[in-house]
C-alpha cells in the first residue's frame, strides 16, 4: 500500500502518525538540547540530569523507528510473499 493509498482509506491515521512523528522528533531534539553532560557526576545536582536525558533520547529513539517501520509498511506495494519459485 502507497502513502497515497494509506490517505485514501484513513486521512486521520495517516496525519496523526505523521504528526506524531514530528512532535516525537522535535522532542528528542529538546531533549537533547537540555542535556548538560557536566552535572551528571554532580552529587548535589537537582532536576534534569544527564543519564535522565540520555535514557529518554534512547526511548524516543525507539518510537521513532517503530513510527519509521510503520511507513515502510505503508509505503510497501504488495502485501503478499514473493512466489516460490520466483518467476523470470
Amino acid at each position: 500500500m502507497g502513502l497515497r493509498t494509506a490517505l485514501d482509506q484513513s486521512k486521520l491515521l495517516t496525519f496523526v502518525a505523521l504528526g506524531a512523528f514530528v512532535w516525537l522528533l522535535l522532542t528528542l531534539l529538546d531533549v537533547a538540547g537540555e542535556i548538560d553532560v557536566f552535572a551528571a557526576g554532580s552529587t548535589d545536582f537537582v532536576g534534569f540530569n544527564a543519564t535522565a536525558g540520555i535514557a529518554g533520547i534512547v526511548v524516543l529513539a525507539v518510537v521513532l523507528g517503530v513510527l519509521v517501520a510503520l511507513y515502510s509498511e505503508i509505503t510497501e506495494t504488495d502485501p503478499a510473499p514473493e512466489t516460490w519459485p520466483p518467476s523470470e
